[in-house]
Parts: structure tokens; C-alpha cells; sequence
């Protein structure tokens, strides 16, 4: 399955969010998202519009994925209270929001993951920025190369 990121970004005050858009035109694109990730975001969705339902509001056909009312986007502000609570209620270390932004390319750096494709779901125009970015993760992807390199040269001597 595939999502679709719309590219725009909220940000404002409090009581009135805005919107703008990316700084390249490479913000606007298609990304992947799993089967589970799609399963949790429309469970969310139902959740949401049962929630709205009984409160006696409707759910708009325009509605964001995390929104105040089924309109309307909440104020980043308050996204980032909400993670701040769950981050010291689940006990973990305490990152900032935008962390999970680096925590998820270095994850999909150190699986194998084709820097381009990272780079590609980071919006990132060159893929330099990317490797430049995270070189931290590439010692141990040098090993891991140099070990499966060995292997597929077995293979091939062995044939």
C-alpha cells in the first residue's frame, strides 16, 4: 500500500494554525507506508470519527490524521506536549520530535536500505545530504558489506 504526503507543514500560534509548503518541489511526493501503519492510521481514523460522533460532530472528508475537532489540524505546540508526556510516561530516553525523523533513516540505514531510498523518504534533494547526514551508521555497514562481500566470493569460487 502507499500513502500519500500532501507536503505541507503546520506551524503557528496556539489558536491559529497555518499552513505553508515545502522549500523544494521535491517536498511533495508519494511515500510508502507499511500494511500496519495503514491499519493503525484507519483504526485511528474510526476511533476519531466514534469520538466525534458522540461529542455530536461529524467527521470532515477533509479531516486531518491527528486533528482537534475532525477539521482542523492541532497546534504543533500541542503535538509536542503529547509526545514529551507519552516519552516520560513509556520511561525511554527523552529525544525531541524531530528525532524520530533521524531515529527512523538510521533504522533503515543500518537494515540495508539503499541510501537513495532514505534519502527519497527524507526529501532530501541529493542523496549527499543524506550520507553526510548519517556517516555515523556507516562503520558498521562497511563490516557487514565486507562480510557478505566474503560470502558471495565463496559462492562464486565454490561454483
Amino acid at each position: 500500500m502507499v500513502g500519500v504526503f500532501d507536503g505541507n507543514t503546520v506551524f503557528g500560534s496556539p489558536n491559529r494554525p497555518d499552513f505553508s509548503y515545502p522549500k523544494t518541489d521535491s517536498g511533495m511526493r508519494t511515500i510508502a507506508l507499511s500494511e500496519s501503519v495503514i491499519t493503525a492510521l484507519s483504526q485511528y481514523r474510526k476511533e476519531k470519527k466514534a469520538q466525534l460522533f458522540r461529542a455530536g460532530m461529524k467527521l470532515t472528508p477533509s479531516c486531518y490524521v491527528i486533528s482537534d475537532n475532525g477539521s482542523s489540524p492541532i497546534n504543533p505546540q500541542t503535538v509536542h506536549k503529547f509526545f514529551l508526556y507519552d516519552i516520560k510516561r513509556s520511561e525511554v530516553p527523552r529525544i525531541r520530535f524531530h528525532d524520530l525523523r533521524h531515529t527512523h533513516a538510521t533504522i533503515m540505514l543500518q537494515l540495508g536500505e539503499h541510501a537513495k531510498v532514505v534519502s527519497e523518504r527524507l526529501c532530501h534533494a541529493v542523496v549527499q545530504t543524506t550520507l553526510n547526514l548519517y556517516s555515523h551508521v556507516t562503520p558498521n555497514m562497511q563490516k557487514d558489506s565486507a562480510i557478505r562481500f566474503d560470502e558471495a566470493f565463496k559462492n562464486i569460487h565454490l561454483q
